[in-house]
């Protein structure tokens, strides 16, 4: 958690560096307009020295580092902070490793060691998705905000010793299968949910950008200048909620085959496999209405986040409340 709070501080201090010196360049070109207008120069200003726009490219192509100048090829902030959440992220799995170690089990049989696996497993992902997605190296300190508030709860109010699984879950190799991809859905379904939200706050200034309003937030209004555009955000969270479906539906599947290996029924109405038939209908309903009636925009945001809070009711409130054949939290 200390190397995950360095590199919080890291992409904060990235963010806060480029909020400077967007504004900077913003001042920049005012007193420049205003000295043109002065000598009575031409209105449209030299373009070498107007290359910087008022408004920053947001495109899907556009660079993340295009308005913040390099610092002599040194290691920057938004470098370190990559670098820092690798290493906590190599040191989280290496403690659900040492854990499974300690117990002579898979290192998943409660709601402590799924909380702690599924962080690392967030963040591994989020780290892969900045190979490939260049924007998503801007998401850092929205991503680890939640990785840490899990992290958190699960060590203050979920936390066990280490012990050997309750009999019903021990010798079963689908114990392995169903919770390793409900762990590597979940993840994605929580970047997704982190995405949806930035995408609602980014159309809410663009579109008072469009109508010429002042922000109402003026420092959220320079981080959002940070982030890639609504329209990119939402690519982002369809794009990582449909691989997440994917593995979601693998879930349901291998549940039910779990369930008739342990109870002889392969669906049994029981509160944990009806909620996750919610959120499974919750994500289906989405990427349908997306693919075919084209949903776009805010209402595509709001789906997202609906099925994450599905999930995590059935993660929270279905696990430790309501009793029922699922009743694994060790609490």
């Amino acid at each position: 958690m200390v190397v995950y709070m360095m590199a919080f501080v890291a992409f904060a201090v990235d963010i806060a560096k480029a909020v400077r010196v967007r504004s900077d360049l913003r001042l920049e070109k005012k007193v420049r307009k205003r000295e043109l207008a002065t000598v009575g120069a031409p209105a449209d200003p030299d373009p070498a020295i107007a290359a910087p726009s008022v408004e920053p490219d947001l495109s899907e192509n556009a660079s993340d580092d295009a308005a913040v100048p390099e610092n002599g090829g040194g290691m920057n902030a938004l470098s370190f902070a990559l670098g820092a959440a690798g290493i906590a992220t190599a040191f989280q799995l290496l403690g659900v490793v040492a854990r499974g170690v300690a117990t002579q089990r898979v290192p998943w049989g409660n709601m402590y060691e799924f909380s702690m696996t599924g962080a690392a497993v967030i963040m591994a992902v989020f780290l892969l998705l900045t190979l490939r997605v260049r924007d998503m190296r801007r998401l850092g300190l929205f991503v680890l905000t939640p990785v840490l508030f899990i992290m958190v709860i699960a060590y203050t109010s979920w936390y066990l010793p280490a012990a050997q699984l309750t009999p019903s879950l021990q010798n079963s190799p689908w114990l392995v299968i169903h919770v390793i991809v409900a762990v590597l859905s979940m993840s994605l379904f929580s970047l997704s949910a982190v995405v949806a939200v930035l995408q609602l706050l980014q159309h809410s200034r663009e579109s008072r950008l469009e109508a010429g309003e002042k922000p109402r937030f003026a420092l959220l209004d320079r981080i959002l200048d940070h982030l890639p555009s609504a329209k990119r955000l939402e690519q982002i969270a369809f794009q990582t909620t449909a691989v997440g479906f994917v593995m979601w539906t693998f879930t349901l599947i291998f549940g039910a085959i779990w369930a008739n290996y342990a109870w002889g029924r392969y669906w049994n109405w029981d509160p944990k496999e009806t909620w996750t038939f919610i959120i499974w209908i919750v994500y289906a309903a989405y990427l349908h209405a997306r693919a075919t009636v084209g949903f776009r925009g805010k209402v595509a945001a709001y789906f997202c986040i609906v099925g994450f809070v599905c999930v995590i009711f059935n993660y929270t409130i279905v696990n430790t409340v309501i009793n029922g054949l699922h009743s694994y939290s060790g609490l």
